[in-house]
């Protein structure tokens, strides 16, 4: 098993501060999200995927080698919590707007 260096370290601790920096700003801007919010939800959920099975690709057939599997975790730990907080948004929206005002206005 290769040890990963100092400066490796360093730079997958800078990368993974960057996308968690990303994913806060996505997660907090998502309840004022203007338009669908299930198509983002599922093109999220395709990369998460996307992300998982090279994760998974590079893990079997690269043994050994931790760097590049790291940082594909590190992608699909972020589009997976983006993921994630576009579903928690998409439950809590009414389907329809113009559904829900009317429900509320028949009570």
């Amino acid at each position: 098993m290769n040890v990963l260096s100092p400066a490796e370290l360093a730079g997958t601790a800078i990368f993974a501060l960057i996308l968690a920096i990303i994913a806060y700003r996505v997660i907090r801007g998502m309840p004022t999200m203007t338009g669908d919010i299930s198509a983002f939800r599922k093109r999220t959920l395709v990369w998460t995927q996307v992300a998982l099975v090279l994760t998974v690709l590079q893990l079997n057939f690269k043994a050994g080698d931790w760097r590049f599997a790291i940082i594909l975790g590190l992608i699909v730990l972020f589009t997976g919590s983006v993921w994630y907080a576009a579903r928690h948004y998409d439950r809590l929206r009414p389907v329809d707007p113009e559904s829900a005002d009317s429900e509320s206005t028949s009570k």
